[in-house]
């Protein structure tokens, strides 16, 4: 929520003054990352949309409720019903929709202050509404989910929030990887609009499943099932309006639901409301399959097309170029296919790629690598994102032009990886049966990125028992491994907030593949940094009582990092405590 404790401290007048410029740059300063332009301007812009909203609600963080009146002058003078309450059909719609206090809370909302973000997203409505809506048609899911995505990101595929979540559904990077969205080194299917589409159905298909009711889906996909179905049993009721009542869900999550009927009530029918938009065009394009590593100015070139239109017919690719080894699915422009598909055929193998990969070793140096490959120095800094010069380590990957004449595309870049504390070490990881490469990333405290280009892995979800795996820095000693038993009524999210970690964090490290995938008996693995955790020998006349008051927790919380069912204990059996 750092964004919006930022967000707060801005006066009324920042935006006007700056169009958030500030406020921005110190997000991405203290967020330590840096984004294309492209991508910082609509984050920025998902960020200020949301800001607006912030300021609506009057929460300054707090969850109060505002002052309505001040909020009806944009709209009166449309006329004297301006929410046209009466023309408002819910049989137009494929999903439940209802009118209340909250939904008109909404609808005043993007009549007023938000219409400059409504009119946006109604613009790009355009180019994605059709691929959407076939998607969801074949699907046999309701059409009119168009409209979580348009809440979601304003139908913005480039948008990054503050806590990460990208693209057209705002996807985390767990909840990607686990409806089948690949996310490495090479790829981030996130910005693919048809991938992404097809993931949240997916994800949308179980999560109703799970509730049995649209506006509970919702909810869940704003704040993970795990604590919509908490809530449900804390307050004796599948209503979501009776939960939102109560102050158990946070304020972003009650007024998720009303947003997107607003949404649909208004984009229904945007010029009975007097929405003034110039629609984008459909994305239209051929798809062709290739197998292994081509560069994006050469895909370019065999589609008789500009690296810029192949870049953006494919966002997801992050090296600018298809991942090696595998096959990809290329976008390219509409009608170039068959000369694409005869071009390519005749293509040199050493032709299909303008970029090499080189993986630092000790004792390199900027200056010594651009020496060895005859690249100006300058170059790699820009091209791989370098902050600082001096600091590179070993195991990091670098992106070298292959001919150091040639004009480089301003979207092919390296990640932006800090220096690792300890870059000396180096050990091999040999795959255990049940272990994921996010558990042993967390494990040995170095990043899945690092993990994957340390080993040119093509495919983050994909290692073998058995597997060598090259680990450059980090320390297991570190890292606290911990067991938890499943028991009955477990949540992956109570799980979490007990042990102090997150619920993606718990998906990744075992693999889950939605948060309601766990059963009473089932081990997790979870991870602490060592210095949260400590180990308490149990002596005579000891109790869990008194063990808990000496060590400031509770017993509940004793019996849960140890899974102990019951009270019993006995001198000399070890106990894990989480240290304040």
């Amino acid at each position: 929520m750092l964004l919006l404790a930022h967000l707060a401290l801005a006066d009324d007048t920042t935006p006007a003054e700056d169009g958030g410029e500030s406020i921005w740059a110190e997000i991405e300063r203290e967020s330590g990352v840096q984004l294309d332009p492209d991508v910082a301007a609509a984050s920025k812009e998902l960020a200020l949309e949301r800001f607006g909203e912030e300021r609506f609600l009057g929460t300054g963080g707090v969850g109060r409720e505002p002052e309505w009146g001040v909020y009806l002058d944009p709209v009166k003078a449309l006329e004297d019903d301006p929410l046209q309450l009466a023309t408002v059909a819910p049989a137009e719609f494929d999903i439940p929709v209802v009118v209340n206090s909250q939904v008109e809370k909404w609808m005043r909302y993007f009549l007023g202050r938000g219409k400059g973000h409504f009119e946006r997203y109604l613009s790009r409505r355009g180019r994605y509404q059709e691929m959407i809506h076939d998607q969801l048609r074949a699907a046999e899911m309701p059409l009119d989910l168009l409209f979580l995505s348009m809440m979601e990101s304003g139908f913005s595929n480039t948008a990054r929030s503050y806590a990460s979540a990208v693209g057209l559904w705002q996807f985390m990077t767990p909840t990607g990887r686990a409806y089948g969205l690949r996310i490495d080194y090479w790829s981030d299917e996130r910005t693919d609009p048809e991938k992404s589409t097809a993931a949240a159905i997916k994800y949308l298909r179980e999560l109703h499943k799970l509730q049995g009711d649209w506006y509970l889906a919702w909810a869940s996909y704003n704040a993970g099932p795990g604590r919509i179905s908490s809530a449900c049993r804390k307050h004796g009721t599948r209503n979501f309006w009776v939960v939102a009542e109560q102050e158990t869900l946070a304020v972003e999550t009650r007024n998720y639901v009303p947003k997107i009927l607003a949404a649909a009530i208004l984009g229904k029918h945007p010029e009975r409301y007097g929405f003034e938009f110039e629609p984008q065009d459909p994305l239209v394009y051929d798809s062709v399959t290739v197998q292994g590593a081509y560069s994006v100015d050469v895909l370019a070139k065999l589609s008789g097309s500009n690296t810029e239109t192949l870049v953006e017919l494919n966002p997801a690719l992050l090296r600018g170029a298809t991942p090696p080894k595998v096959e990809s699915v290329v976008r390219i422009p509409r009608g170039t296919k068959n000369a694409f598909l005869a071009a390519i055929d005749e293509l040199p193998e050493q032709a299909a790629v303008t970029f090499q990969r080189h993986q630092v070793v000790q004792g390199e140096s900027l200056g010594s690598i651009s020496v060895q490959h005859g690249v100006d120095l300058d170059t790699l800094v820009r091209l791989n994102k370098i902050r600082d010069a001096n600091h590179i380590y070993p195991g990091m990957e670098l992106v070298i032009p292959t001919d150091p004449s040639a004009p480089l595309p301003a979207e092919v870049s390296a990640p932006v990886i800090d220096s690792p504390k300890n870059t000396a070490t180096k050990t091999t990881h040999t795959v255990r049966p049940g272990e994921t490469l996010a558990a042993i990333a967390t494990a040995y405290g170095i990043s899945i990125d690092q993990l994957v280009q340390g080993n040119a892995l093509g495919n983050a979800d994909h290692i073998e028992v058995g597997q060598k795996l090259s680990i450059v820095g980090g320390s297991p000693q570190s890292i606290k491994k911990l067991t938890y038993t499943v028991k009955r009524g477990d949540t992956v999210s109570e799980i979490a907030e007990e042990f102090g970690v997150t619920s993606a964090q718990i998906m990744e490290w075992n693999g889950l593949k939605s948060a309601t995938a766990i059963v009473p008996e089932q081990k997790l693995k979870l991870y602490g940094a060592s210095h949260q955790w400590s180990e308490y020998t149990v002596k005579i006349g000891d109790s869990l009582g008194l063990i808990a008051e000496s060590n400031g927790c509770s017993v509940s919380e004793l019996k849960s990092w140890n899974n102990l069912s019951g009270s019993t204990i006995y001198p000399g059996q070890t106990l894990r405590v989480k240290r304040g």
